[in-house]
This record gives C-alpha cells, structure tokens and sequence, in this order.
C-alpha cells in the first residue's frame, strides 16, 4: 500500500491552471488565453459567443505545432493523417468564425511565443513549423469552399459512402469532417454509407499496392550490384542532408531505388542551388573516402539510444539491424535499415561514376524529394 493515500480525479495539468486562477475554463489559463485572444482580433468575435469555434481551433492548432516538431507533416497516412485531420477541422471551424483568408500565418507565431521558452525544439524549427502549416492550410482552403458547396448538393437526397468518397478523395474532406457536417447541416446518411467508403478506400488502398509491387526494405527492388550501390547512396545521401543542412531532425519519409536511379523523400523547405551542390559534393567526398559499410544486430530501444537513424512513422520489432557507414570516431551514417549495401563506398565509383542530383522537387506539403543517379 502508498504511505500516503491519494485520489486521482483526473484532473491533468491545464484543469489544476485553471482552478489555480478560480475559472472553470481551461482555455482562460495562460498558455491558451492568447491564442483565443488572437482568434477574437482576426474574426471580430468574442468568445463569449463562439466557444466551441474558438477552442477547436486552439486546441487542434497547438497539437499541429508540436506533430509538426517532432517532425510530422500532413499527409494522408498514420501520424499525418491525424496531423491532417487537426488541421483542416480548425481550418473549418474558421469559417464559423468568418475567417475566410489563410490565418495560421498570424496564430501558429502566437503558438510558438508560448512554448518555445520550455521546448527549445519550438524555436529552432519556428519557420519549418510555420512553413507546413501555412502550405497545408492554402492547400485545403482552395478546394474547401468546393466542397462545401458540394455538400449543398446532398441536402435532399442524402449523402452515400460513395459521396463520402469522392469529398475525402477530391476535395480533401477527411470523412469525420464529413460526418460532422452532415450533423451540422441536417444532411441524411445512407444506411450503409460506412461500408461502402470503405470499400472504395479498399479499391484505392489496392491501387496504390499494385503500383508499389516489388519494393521493400525502404524501396529496394533487387539485391543486384547496381541495387546495391543505390542503396548505400541513398545513405550517404540522408546523411549528407543532415550534415550539410545543419537538419539533425531531416527524416526519410519515403525511398525508391531502381537500376538506373534513387529516390529520397525527407521533410524540409526547397534546396537552393548552392546547398544541392554542396550535397552532391559531400556524397562524392565519402564515396572518394572508401568507407567500409558494416552492419549489427541491437535491441531496438539501444539502438535508438545510440542515435540510430529510423525511417519517419516506421514500427520496428524487439530487435533491428543498424549499418554503419565510416568507423570509429569517423562513422558519418548510422541507421536502421534491413540490408543489403556494398561492403564500402569506394564501389559506388567504380567504372568512373559519380553521384549527381538530377531533380529536387516539391513531394507533398513540407516534404521534398530528390532524384539522383550514379553516371
């Protein structure tokens, strides 16, 4: 038994601020107040008369700001589709508050001014964070007011699965969002609506599978030398990012390796010419180096204590492989990865090849992608 007996009422951190400050609200404490203060100055509403409006956008809009730290974008999968989801439901309750222009641009700095001063991470990502918000939200608003007004078109005869589809699927609507409009507009459901979205998300979930046939391993299709190389690269490349950047946070957030390229998504603003170039110098430097490329098995936990690099949203068993490109004080790459690579770098030049960029380029909102080869 505890020495000393304790009641747990639930109560959480924010509920104790507001009782500290005798209010039943926790929205009135300190570290939301401003936010909701910002909401009144952009829409010319008071609290007072647009509660709910108010602390849903408040509320989703912080929880974006600290996905969006650890390294989250919006995206239509696991963690940033939740990220997705908080983002565009605050961006629809805006227009309750008559805030028909983009505004995360004015609250997400109010955001960051809180916390920033306890999650140093907040400062030093301040223009990323805000960058991925912002893109999401100019993305949604512009087919937002579609989609609303195709909603319109549902009033009398009711809204099926397949309607629901075509909003989540054309217009951007994530289908709770669909629901709750429905409620809010009186709009009727067909009686099997759930079954037959799902069935078309079935459809296209399928879709997608075919076209990715034959990748694993973070896109690797083959175990031939040339596979080989590309694989290493695509190391070396990530950690040429990170180095070159400053970006210790840069993730991989997608891979594709063919026999004639490598592909590399990872979350960051657009590369300047001089940064592409200082990359691709880098690359060629640690292939000229002829690192050896080993691998061992850890625990996973140790692993990612010892600053094992993962893919971003990647889930992992008890144990991993972690390859090692460099050794001793000199390993330049350490990452979680299944395998195989070249035994060292100086084969990726063989026949007198060297790495080379060919394309970076915008993937989704906050994400990048390059395109490179071995010529």
């Amino acid at each position: 038994p505890l020495k000393r007996k304790n009641v747990d009422f639930g109560g959480g951190l924010e509920r104790i601020a507001a009782a500290a400050i005798d209010s039943p609200d926790v929205f009135k404490i300190s570290l939301l107040q401003p936010i909701i203060k910002k909401l009144e100055s952009l829409s010319g509403k008071e609290y007072a008369t647009h509660t709910a409006s108010m602390r849903v956008i408040a509320d989703h809009l912080r929880a974006a700001v600290f996905l969006a730290v650890d390294g989250c974008v919006p995206s239509n999968k696991e963690q940033g589709y939740v990220m997705r989801r908080l983002l565009r439901r605050a961006i629809r309750y805006s227009f309750d508050l008559g805030i028909e222009q983009n505004f995360l641009e004015e609250v997400v700095p109010v955001i960051a001014d809180l916390y920033e001063a306890d999650f140093p991470e907040v400062k030093e990502n301040r223009e990323q964070i805000i960058a991925v918000l912002v893109k999401e939200e100019k993305a949604f608003r512009q087919t937002l007011r579609k989609g609303l007004r195709q909603m319109q078109h549902y009033i009398d005869d009711g809204l099926t699965g397949e309607e629901l589809f075509t909003l989540y699927d054309t217009f951007g609507f994530p289908v709770e969002l669909s629901i709750e409009e429905t409620y809010k507009q009186g709009i009727k459901l067909s009686d099997n609506w759930r079954a037959e979205f799902d069935a078309r998300m079935a459809e296209q979930r399928q879709r997608s599978k075919t076209a990715r046939k034959g990748q694993f391993s973070g896109g690797l299709e083959g175990h031939d030398p040339i596979h080989l190389k590309y694989h290493t690269a695509t190391h070396l490349l990530g950690a040429a990012l990170r180095k070159v950047l400053n970006a210790p946070d840069l993730q991989q957030h997608g891979s594709n390796i063919t026999s004639e390229r490598l592909r590399f998504d990872f979350n960051h603003d657009k590369l300047t010419p001089k940064e592409k170039q200082a990359v691709e110098d880098q690359v060629n430097a640690w292939i000229d180096a002829d690192l050896p490329v080993s691998f061992a098995v850890y625990p996973t936990d140790e692993a990612l204590k010892m600053g094992a690099i993962g893919a971003f949203g990647e889930r992992y068993g008890d144990k991993v492989k972690v390859y090692s490109i460099g050794e001793g004080d000199n390993i330049v790459s350490f990452e979680v990865c299944g395998g195989p690579h070249v035994e060292h770098t100086g084969i990726l030049a063989e026949g007198g090849k060297r790495f080379k960029i060919t394309k970076e380029e915008s993937s989704s909102a906050g994400i990048r992608r390059i395109k490179a080869v071995l010529s």
